[in-house]
């Protein structure tokens, strides 16, 4: 028994996480990314009263985890327009999904920050995969 528990212990250490790359949108992925990308707008769309189309340079998905970074662009192709009171980085887009109960949900996003609000983020969230934060 104590063989079993030390194996079965041991893979679970080196056992790989599977990681999916959203970057690019194909067949298998169109339907779940669409849909996480549509989150993540719709929140965006609320917040700055404009639609919104995303420039995707990294997206990583494992387990019930997912870790979005991009570029905002208008729909229309206008200049996206920000309050001018308020300080804004633009035009960085980050968001970290969650799958809870088998739906998704945005953890956590930001648009057009001024700071690196996403620093220690796996730390907040110690069951996402590490490998969704890398390049």
């Amino acid at each position: 028994m104590y063989i079993l528990l030390v194996f079965l212990f041991s893979f679970g250490l080196y056992s790989q996480t599977n990681v999916l790359d959203y970057k690019t949108k194909n067949k298998s992925n169109e339907v779940e990314r669409t849909y996480l990308l549509d989150l993540l707008r719709a929140n965006l769309t609320k917040e700055f009263k404009q639609e919104f189309v995303f420039v995707v340079e990294h997206f990583k998905l494992s387990g019930d985890f997912a870790w979005f970074r991009g570029t905002a662009k208008r729909k229309d192709g206008k200049e996206i327009e920000l309050a001018e009171d308020l300080p804004y980085d633009c035009c960085h887009v980050e968001a970290l999904y969650k799958r809870v109960n088998g739906k998704w949900q945005i953890a956590e996003s930001a648009a057009f920050s001024t700071d690196v609000w996403w620093d220690g983020i796996q730390l907040r969230y110690p069951k996402a995969a590490k490998e969704i934060f890398q390049e």
